[in-house]
């Protein structure tokens, strides 16, 4: 008998031979210790080394885990919205590959979809709180402040952290909200966001924990300079909607 899905936890991943274990063993763990029943999406963007057979080693473990495979790699965007189109949980997740913010968290915030009937939860490094734990490289602190910045004045006022690997939102929203969404790169946080303002999603930003991985796929050199283009890409797509 197949077991009820609650929730739904899309992993996108692009080479992570290296990282993925550690993490798909913290995520495994964290379901089978939650009373709500989980499912685990593992989408392999087209990895060139042994992602999609470490991911599929872990059936073994989680009966519930799935791993879907892009033929060439399409970028983030592209490989958690194929993520989240095939979620079947009332609630949808994506946390990132490297496990800079751990599954605890998903516990932490549920309150705000199931009980404060937001649509979204952004998870937040800006946002603060006494128990928050923030490891991360000053360098990335300072492009990401700038690029919050200019979030903030060319699109939406309303989120400081919007590029934080792990955002809940209700399944319902998915498919009229990311259906709408053109990019597939890093900068499709964004798009997601204002598109949501646009359309009246109620949206609630938050604290989370979350600590520096060695091994980031961000080319510090271009992808920023891609994504301060996306900003007046997405305002240009969706100003009128």
């Amino acid at each position: 008998m197949n077991r009820k899905i609650d929730i739904s936890i899309v992993i996108p991943a692009y080479n992570e031979k290296k990282r993925l274990p550690r993490f798909l063993s913290q995520v495994i763990s964290y379901c089978k210790k939650q009373t709500e029943g989980y499912e685990i999406i593992v989408v392999d963007d087209g990895s060139k080394d042994e992602t999609f057979k470490i991911a599929n080693s872990y059936k073994e473990q989680f009966a519930d885990l799935y791993v879907v495979r892009n033929k060439k790699n399409r970028g983030k965007g592209y490989a958690v919205k194929r993520g989240l189109f095939r979620a079947k949980g009332e609630i949808c997740l994506f946390l990132d590959a490297d496990g800079s913010v751990g599954p605890e968290e998903i516990h932490k915030n549920l309150h705000y979809i199931l009980d404060e009937k937001y649509d979204i939860f952004v998870g937040s490094r800006v946002v603060k709180n006494k128990a928050q734990i923030r490891k991360t490289r000053w360098h990335r602190k300072l492009i990401g402040a700038v690029f919050n910045f200019c979030v903030q004045t060319f699109l939406f006022k309303d989120i400081k952290d919007t590029q934080c690997g792990f955002k809940i939102f209700r399944k319902v929203i998915v498919k009229p909200l990311f259906s709408r969404s053109h990019l597939r790169g890093f900068g499709f946080d964004i798009e997601i966001l204002y598109l949501a303002h646009k359309m009246g999603y109620k949206v609630k930003e938050g604290p989370v924990s979350w600590r520096h991985v060695t091994g980031s796929k961000v080319n510090l050199l271009i992808d920023p300079v891609k994504m301060f283009i996306n900003i007046f890409q997405v305002r240009n797509w969706h100003y009128r909607l």
